[in-house]
């Protein structure tokens, strides 16, 4: 592995093939590993053509989700299933509600307010309206395999 390939963006720690993390035991360190990634945030923007987005587990796991205009009314950004939001946290994140993740939704002067919803197992708490020109931040918990809770912590006006 060359130094370049060691700071690509959103890797933490770059776990060498043929490893499997595991939750416990002496391989611990490679969970922690495969955790870190995790956390490293991960932008991605999505086009709000339409009144509808179904953001990727992907999306929704790297932490900041920019929305950006063509939205022809308000419209409703649907998160992705539980069982598909812990598949992406990977094998290690904890499933007893002690893990949580910070993510952030910018409505980026789509021109209409953008409401989340929630997919399948997913559990939303608080105010869910992003208005235009706003940052919402919720704080996302792994509260078993099938149960994630992302709760608001806040908004800023941009």
């Amino acid at each position: 592995m060359n130094f370049k390939s060691f700071l690509r963006p959103a890797i933490v720690f770059p776990i060498p093939l043929g490893i499997t993390p595991d939750k416990t035991g002496a391989n611990g360190l490679f969970g922690l590993m495969q955790n870190m990634n995790k956390y490293a945030i991960t932008p991605s923007s999505v086009a709000s053509a339409g009144t509808a987005i179904t953001l990727t587990a992907a999306q929704l796991v790297g932490g900041a989700v920019q929305v950006n205009t063509g939205a022809s009314g308000g419209f409703t950004i649907t998160t992705p299933t539980a069982s598909g939001i812990v598949a992406e946290l990977g094998d290690t994140v904890p499933l007893d509600g002690t893990f949580s993740k910070q993510i952030d939704i910018v409505n980026n002067n789509a021109g209409q307010t953008g409401t989340l919803t929630a997919g399948t197992g997913v559990t939303l708490v608080g105010t869910l309206t992003i208005a235009t020109d706003t940052k919402r931040s919720f704080i996302m918990r792994t509260m078993s395999s099938a149960a994630v809770t992302i709760t608001n912590i806040g908004s800023l006006s941009l």
